[in-house]
């Protein structure tokens, strides 16, 4: 066989492959979008041409580009033009959120954000809400309109925005509301009832543009921790305007048009895996989706539905589970046990994966369940079928769902968050089955670790996005910056190899394209990514201390941007 033209010639270094058969390598090859040879540095160098650029590692890491097999894509869009600020209540804080933003943003386009002082609000009987200072704010958003909530649902306006809504010292107070003023009768920016709902319905609604600009900024932080690949929870505008939707489902699926539209210019630096809704699982043929539709950018094949928050099997007081996220009920989004075990009958008929939100082991139980029954109804095929978050399991659960083959998407750092109380919570017998992840991997369950990007839709927690630093949590079962944490039943943690193949080779088997990515492997995509330090054999702190230095996705460098 004859070596083609190579253009880059990666080497010196430790390969980590991902590939069973070959693990470790010191060099590999690339031609074009694709690794062509993997081996030791004399092999591999033999190999280049006049052409070839060689880069030598100096004893650096390679592995796959990482692949975040659960996230909210345009979620994150959204929150790239807001200012962070549940856990703000001081002005020093609220400038550099402000600044931090405003920094990122074109001129015009608006600047919000919202619940403003909502922790120090919840945390005290009484607490007085910052009403921030309008000439610095103006100071760092000379060129764009900024209109930001309080926890009490009181608004501020900058000085550009209350321009925008033409309002001035000389504007009356709107029945039902006023404009803060200083004792001059000055605007101070505060916006008290009907006002703020005046200068919020001005706010300019997104187009696609301006969503494609923050799309831009949340793909260069995903390179700059070397992710390459993302599953995301998307919708087809044409498929889900044709349908009247029991609650506001957009709020959690991006629209698919943001990533075709990148695709189609060329400027897609992720690869895409999307998940539609499954009550759509019927009118997708005809828009012209079916099973593995897609190409290596943007592909379709699995469905999502959500189930639970957390609802557990008796016996279970939520009163004994405060900051669990545990409870008795079912979320709202829920369509009933039986609508649920429907609906995935059909969408495994139609060859779909489907992935099932769920966290308690109640909810994780029915969904198994419904996942048994569709397996024996609809017959044998390859099933690649998830728990998505899957917080706990019942004992007898596991083995169910190993022989299933379902894949669990399982975010470390929910674990950091709702494990405090769980042994007292749930006893010790049944808390060693939370968050428990290496008996998931003992029983063949293939896990996926996520993040779930970019957090509680409330913004009550804001997803950690670096796939070094939910390694570690995985690993340790402890905070990353916890100095004496005592770990979570660390019987359940995983290695470094288990982490490092959630992170690459599983996802890309969860969705059917193990052949193409997820290993560095001749034949498959040259997605890969330079770390400096030897993660792979170094203790765990190395996860902190190492850093992304270059991600390559189909052989082209996209992290630090040319």
């Amino acid at each position: 066989m004859t070596t083609p033209s190579l253009d880059l010639i990666v080497y010196g270094g430790t390969v980590w492959t991902a590939d069973p058969n070959r693990p470790l390598a010191s060099a590999f090859a690339v031609a074009g979008d694709r690794i062509v040879q993997v081996g030791d540095d004399a092999e591999i160098l033999a190999l280049a041409g006049e052409g070839t650029e060689v880069l030598d590692l100096a004893g650096r890491m390679v592995c796959p580009g990482f692949n975040d097999a659960h996230t909210h894509f345009e979620n994150a869009v959204d929150w790239h033009f807001q200012v962070a600020l549940t856990d703000v209540n001081d002005q020093a804080r609220l400038e550099e959120r402000v600044a931090a933003t405003a920094a990122r943003l074109t001129p015009g386009v608006w600047i919000t954000g919202g619940d403003l002082g909502d922790f120090a609000s919840t945390r005290e009987d009484e607490v007085t809400l910052l009403e921030p200072d309008l000439a610095a704010i103006d100071a760092l958003t000379p060129d764009n309109p900024l209109l930001i909530r309080r926890a009490d649902h009181q608004y501020f306006a900058n000085s550009r925005a209350l321009g925008v809504a033409n309002i001035d010292r000389s504007t009356p107070d709107p029945r039902g509301g006023s404009f803060g003023r200083d004792a001059g009768g000055e605007l101070t920016g505060m916006l008290y009832g009907q006002a703020g709902e005046f200068v919020h319905r001005l706010v300019t609604p997104m187009s696609l543009e301006q969503k494609l600009i923050g799309a831009r900024g949340v793909m260069a932080r995903l390179n700059a921790v070397g992710i390459t690949s993302i599953h995301d929870i998307a919708r087809l505008p044409s498929v889900t305007e044709e349908t009247i939707p029991p609650v506001f489902l957009e709020r959690s699926f991006s629209n698919a048009q943001i990533f075709q539209t990148l695709a189609d210019r060329g400027e897609l630096s992720v690869r895409v895996y999307a998940f539609l809704p499954l009550d759509t699982h019927d009118r997708l043929a005809g828009h012209g989706v079916t099973p593995k539709t897609g190409d290596d950018w943007l592909r379709f094949g699995a469905l999502k539905i959500f189930v639970d928050s957390g609802a557990m099997l008796p016996p279970f007081d939520p009163a004994d589970a405060p900051g669990t996220g545990l409870t008795d009920g079912w979320s709202y989004r829920f369509v009933g046990e039986e609508r649920l075990a429907e609906l995935v009958l059909a969408g495994d008929a139609a060859g779909f994966d489907i992935g099932v939100h769920v966290q308690g082991d109640r909810g994780c139980r029915i969904a198994i369940d419904a996942f048994e029954r569709a397996a024996l109804l609809n017959g044998p095929r390859d099933r690649r079928h998830r728990l998505i978050h899957a917080w706990h399991l019942a004992a007898g659960d596991f083995a169910r769902a190993g022989k299933l083959g379902l894949v669990a998407d399982v975010t470390s750092d929910q674990l950091l968050i709702y494990s405090t109380n769980l042994d007292q919570a749930l006893g010790a017998a049944r808390s060693a089955n939370a968050f428990a992840w290496r008996r998931m991997i003992d029983s063949d369950i293939t896990v996926n670790l996520v993040s779930d990007l970019p957090g509680a839709f409330n913004k009550s927690h804001v997803a950690e996005i670096d796939p070094l630093r939910n390694m570690y949590a995985a690993i340790t079962r402890t905070a990353c910056d916890a100095a004496d944490g005592e770990p979570f039943h660390p019987d359940q943690a995983i290695t470094i190899d288990e982490a490092l193949l959630a992170y690459t080779a599983n996802p890309a088997y969860s969705s059917h394209e193990e052949d193409v990515k997820g290993t560095i492997t001749p034949g498959k995509l040259a997605d890969f990514i330079i770390l400096t330090e030897n993660i792979h054999t170094g203790p765990p702190e190395l996860l902190l201390r190492a850093r992304v230095e270059r991600t390559y996705l189909g052989g082209r460098q996209v992290h630090p941007a040319n």
